[in-house]
């Protein structure tokens, strides 16, 4: 497959990708990449995000993607990935602030470190790569994108603190949107479904994969790229009056009750500790 530079419509802009070296990170720097944008892939694991960098250069020749060692929670090293990211002037056209994980289990067995991890990276880490992304975009604007969940817009059982704090992050875009127009930066959110990639696929048993698959109306799972597709279009000038928003990308899975993750906990935490926690009307499965 080759790169589309000379004919996409990024060519000259310059991107952040946060947690680009695996999964939907990855997907949505490919995406850009073929539109033009110049990426800088950025997460924890430098060696994760050079070899994501070798690969998609080798996917589509002339690609121009850099790499740096980035964890979101900590604000001096996510000020340095934007000034890498930027261009020669300092300014940054689009931030996708995309690192976030989980801690699954029941309400009652999340401690206060499991609740504490979640907040740190979905939500403060986030936080600092918008801001900091905007105070690079002041000069001539740009679009902010937050990767949200599409469990952020339903309750979900053993999964609290990953769908309140992505929650926390929609409501984040909003705010933000509010405050950032007046310098023509837009912020919006994408809420994905179930997107199988390298993490889910080490965790998520094959009965809850199908699962999530059966609760999709459009029955199948998303790709990385379909999330990026929606990226690409709020990096580009036709959505310039396109800010504030939360947007579901899931194959119209949020129209109906999201899925049961206790199989997940159960791995984790054991079946009958999850039993126990859940109560005494709790499923047996």
């Amino acid at each position: 497959m080759s790169n589309t530079n000379n004919g996409g419509t990024l060519v000259g802009r310059h991107a952040l990708v946060t947690g680009g070296g695996t999964g939907i990170g990855r997907g949505i720097a490919r995406s850009l990449l073929r539109e033009g944008a110049h990426v800088t892939l950025a997460a924890r694991r430098l060696d994760v995000l050079e070899d994501a960098a070798a690969a998609l250069r080798a996917e589509l020749p002339g690609a121009e993607v850099a790499a740096i060692a980035c964890d979101v929670t900590q604000e001096a090293q996510v000020e340095a990935a934007v000034a890498a990211a930027a261009d020669r002037d300092g300014a940054l056209d689009i931030a996708v602030a995309n690192a976030g994980s989980a801690v699954p289990g029941p309400f009652l067995l999340l401690t206060a470190d499991a609740w504490r991890f979640c907040c740190e990276l979905n939500v403060i880490g986030t936080a600092n790569t918008l801001r900091h992304a905007a105070l690079a975009m002041r000069a001539r604007g740009g679009s902010l994108i937050a990767i949200s969940t599409a469990a952020s817009a339903a309750p979900e059982k053993s999964m609290a603190a990953y769908t309140a704090t992505k929650a926390a992050v929609d409501m984040l875009v909003r705010c933000a949107a509010l405050e950032l127009g007046p310098w023509n930066v837009r912020v919006n959110a994408i809420q994905p479904g179930y997107v199988p990639h390298e993490m889910l696929d080490a965790v998520f048993p094959e009965p809850l994969q199908r699962d999530l698959i059966a609760r999709t109306p459009l029955g199948r799972a998303g790709a990385p790229e379909d999330i990026g597709a929606l990226v690409v279009h709020l990096a580009r000038p036709e959505s310039a009056w396109i800010t504030g928003q939360v947007i579901a990308v899931d194959g119209g899975m949020t129209v109906q009750p999201m899925a049961d993750l206790t199989a997940l906990s159960e791995g984790i935490y054991g079946a009958d500790r999850v039993r126990e926690a859940l109560g005494p009307g709790a499923k047996r499965r």
